[in-house]
């Protein structure tokens, strides 16, 4: 079956692999989403689901049988989606949002955007991925037990649903990252040392030795003759997307660390071009970006009437207005003003700048002391200054 990778926590500013995801539905405010290799996964699913009812001889004509597969995979697909919202509601409990979870080839990833505050919200969110399959997989065994000689449709659903995922939560535990099991170890660790990054790096180590491991033994069993061929592949792709998971998720935390140890004074961007109120963007255009000597333009200005900071532009806002409707537009029309814009003071975390750009989805944030702007600080500041 596909692995999941439990909670899926990376750094926000990295690139996700598979980020073509379409939107499927909204629950508990979080928005469910699919990639498009989900379609390969949910073609395996019913695949998988036909063979294994055809094999018991159940006596379904083939009709009957390829629908209780297709059944079967969207109870699985839906289980995946259970294991991922567990990790949702359990971080949302320790205040850190989650406002995406998604389903690719190899699984599901609840996009959490923070680390847990303490060891015990770690260990915690962690544990109620598997604990959810496991709870669903214990359910469905004593329906399929139950109900086997009263409805034996549902019974087979029953006995689905508990080979996939008892062994799902079971595999979840291994302490391995990006696997739940590597972030239960994590906090186990974070308590017995109270050092995150130390924790994070030994999780980390154990997560791409197990990656090897993995992908060793679907190379041998890939080569071995027995005709596995499906398996070895399957698990040389697990052991790739767990490497890379477990190299990410070292990044990501050593990432974090260094910008809790920086101000955002320290990182903020202190080019910012300035603009008077009241001119088109026309006339912003033509002397700010079009005819201007340096080799790129800025990508943030200050607005000012007189010597009154009245808001932000930048040119993402700027690129929503169409190009015809420049000459009448006046900038204050395509601005942020400042009020609405996001601020921070300089003594101020880094990291509690990632947080703003990630979970609110802002563009920039300006750095002010008693009301004058010092600076902004970008996702290309927050990345530059991890690469120090």
């Amino acid at each position: 079956m596909a692995a999941n990778t439990g909670g899926g926590r990376r750094s926000p500013l990295l690139t996700i692999p598979g980020t073509q995801t379409v939107p499927l539905f909204r629950l508990f405010g979080i928005q469910f989403t699919a990639n498009w290799s989900w379609l390969l996964l949910f073609a395996l699913l019913v695949y998988v689901a036909f063979s294994t009812f055809r094999g018991l001889r159940l006596g379904f004509s083939q009709v009957e049988l390829w629908s209780l597969a297709v059944i079967a995979a969207v109870l699985s697909v839906a289980s995946l989606y259970a294991h991922e919202l567990a990790h949702a509601l359990v971080a949302r409990a320790y205040g850190i949002p989650v406002r995406t979870i998604s389903l690719f080839l190899l699984g599901g990833m609840a996009h959490i955007t923070r680390e847990s505050p303490t060891p015990r919200a770690e260990f915690l969110i962690a544990i109620a991925g598997p604990g959810s399959s496991l709870a669903i997989g214990g359910v469905a065994a004593l329906l399929s037990w139950g109900l086997w000689q009263v409805a034996p449709p549902v019974a087979v659903m029953g006995l689905w649903l508990a080979t996939m995922n008892i062994p799902l939560g079971i595999f979840n535990l291994v302490p391995a990252f990006p696997l739940d099991g590597g972030r239960v170890l994590r906090g186990l660790l974070w308590y017995a040392g109270q050092d995150l990054g130390w924790a994070s790096k030994v999780s980390a180590r154990v997560g791409q030795l197990a990656a090897l491991g993995l992908l060793f033994s679907g190379i041998w069993i890939l080569f071995d003759g027995s005709g596995g061929a499906l398996g070895g592949i399957w698990l040389i792709l697990i052991a790739w997307f767990m490497y890379a998971g477990a190299v990410s998720s070292q990044y990501a935390s050593a990432f974090q660390e260094s910008l809790r140890r920086l101000t955002v004074a320290s990182l903020m961007d202190r080019d910012f071009g300035k603009v008077q109120a009241g001119v088109s963007v026309q006339a912003f255009a033509d002397e700010h970006l079009l005819e201007r000597q340096a080799p790129v333009a800025l990508h943030a200005y200050a607005v000012y009437r007189d010597d009154y900071l009245v808001g932000l532009l930048s040119l993402r806002q700027l690129g929503r207005i169409p190009t015809q409707s420049w000459a009448q537009t006046n900038i204050e029309r395509a601005m942020l003003p400042i009020e609405s814009a996001p601020a921070m003071e300089p003594s101020a975390p880094a990291l509690g700048a990632l947080h703003l750009i990630v979970e609110e989805g802002v563009e920039h944030i300006a750095v002010m002391a008693e009301g004058r702007l010092l600076g902004l600080v970008t996702r290309n500041e927050l990345v530059r200054a991890s690469d120090k």
